[in-house]
């Protein structure tokens, strides 16, 4: 008797994040471990991160939440583990693994122009503040990102009484910096322990912001690549592909739009070829979580991120570029170690401009005022937050933000 064939589940149609979550802390405190036991895959994919064991790029992973509609779980399948029922839909989420070594801050910085909100990952292990744990919280109060859970990993490698001392310190940390009444959640990444809890922590504590869908296109560009095999034919090439985040209006395929400050400060036009977001490739995207357009750019161009920190938009409605910028300077205010925000005439400093990393020299500061002159043109927004590191020692230190005028 002829074996009865199975029928084949449809498949689901792709669904776009509706939010980006910052996965940040101290270096090897877990950030990639916990993004893996909560999305299923390993974001640290670049050859020499995996020869160093630490993460360099910025790394993405997209996850359903879903809530068993039984016991009240909340999990990361579409089956409830417990009962083995279809669990209820909640959000798609995309997660940014934030690289947490302190001589990678400008990428972190870049990230965190992305975020919507964040799981702070501290080791129980640990002493906590320790200095890339402040200078991430300091990046997030500079972002604006004020909805955070932290996730209290590696409470496998300590005793019960160690756990309860670091959870104290990391509540005290956390109130001097202003962020009162946030969860903090006990997990062990390598393990699963209790991601359940954190899921539930960010399902509760991390909404889905309201974006403005009625304005014009306005995406920043966090990575660029050529999606082309070596030795393709010509005839087959596709052409280069920039992913990011859109953070106001939406895009659709066969849209136009225009990458600037571009190259060498000439805007590219190009049409939008492709959209894709994690689960597949989608006919429109909008506001929220991570995206990669396909365009007819030469691959070249894109490859091996050429393109980070462009900004993309409709012709005609994106700011022109600019090699000079004033702001109002804020310092930032170290509980831990002591740094300066005094920048003085001729400095070099470093400025994170949404995800473009950018190199200028002080004009002028006095009076809470500054006036920096850029190596490269970069596409700004007036009142828009630009974050400030200067040189101390051998790396880049975040000392200020300012706010255009």
């Amino acid at each position: 008797m002829a074996e009865k064939k199975e029928k084949s589940r449809p498949k689901e149609k792709a669904v776009q994040a509706e939010l980006n979550i910052g996965m940040i802390g101290h270096v090897d405190h877990g950030k990639t471990s916990l993004t893996q036991a909560l999305t299923g895959k390993w974001t640290d994919t670049h050859s020499e991160e995996l020869k160093r064991g630490i993460s360099i790029r910025l790394g993405y992973a997209d996850v359903t939440f879903y809530k068993c509609k039984c016991n009240g779980a909340y999990i990361n399948k579409e089956t409830c583990p417990e009962c083995g029922k279809k669990a209820e839909k909640l959000r798609t989420v995309s997660f940014v693994d934030a690289p947490g070594h302190e001589t990678l801050m400008t990428t972190m910085l870049s990230g965190a122009a992305l975020m919507h909100g964040a799981v702070l990952v501290i080791a129980a292990n640990e002493s906590c503040p320790q200095p890339q744990t402040m200078e991430h919280l300091m990046a997030l109060k500079t972002a604006g990102v004020k909805n955070i859970i932290v996730a209290q990993n590696k409470i496998d490698l300590v005793e019960r009484k160690k756990a309860i001392e670091n959870m104290k310190a990391i509540r005290e940390f956390l109130e001097k910096n202003g962020y009162k009444d946030v969860p903090i959640v006990p997990v062990a990444a390598h393990f699963g322990t209790n991601l359940d809890l954190l899921i539930e922590a960010i399902e509760k504590h991390i909404p889905t912001p309201k974006f403005d869908l009625g304005r014009p296109l306005l995406m920043y560009c966090a990575r660029s690549f050529d999606i082309n095999k070596p030795g393709e034919k010509p005839k087959n090439l596709k052409g280069g592909v920039v992913g990011g985040s859109i953070l106001r209006g939406k895009v659709k395929l066969k849209d136009k739009v225009v990458i600037t400050p571009g190259i060498d400060g000439n805007p590219v036009e190009t049409g939008v070829v492709s959209l894709n977001c994690a689960s597949g490739p989608i006919k429109e995207a909008h506001a929220g979580g991570l995206i990669a357009i396909g365009t007819k750019i030469d691959p070249s161009i894109t490859n091996n991120d050429k393109m980070r920190g462009q900004v993309i938009g409709i012709p005609g409605k994106v700011p022109d570029s600019t090699k000079n910028i004033k702001m109002e300077v804020q310092p930032i205010e170290r509980l831990v170690e002591k740094t300066s925000a005094e920048m003085k005439t001729n400095e070099t400093i470093v400025l994170t401009i949404g995800t473009m990393p950018a190199i200028g020299t002080v004009g002028s500061y006095a009076n809470g005022k500054i006036e920096v002159f850029l190596n490269n043109p970069v596409v700004i927004e007036k009142g828009q937050k630009i974050a400030l590191s200067r040189k101390e020692s051998t790396r880049w230190r975040l000392v200020a933000f300012g706010v255009v005028q």
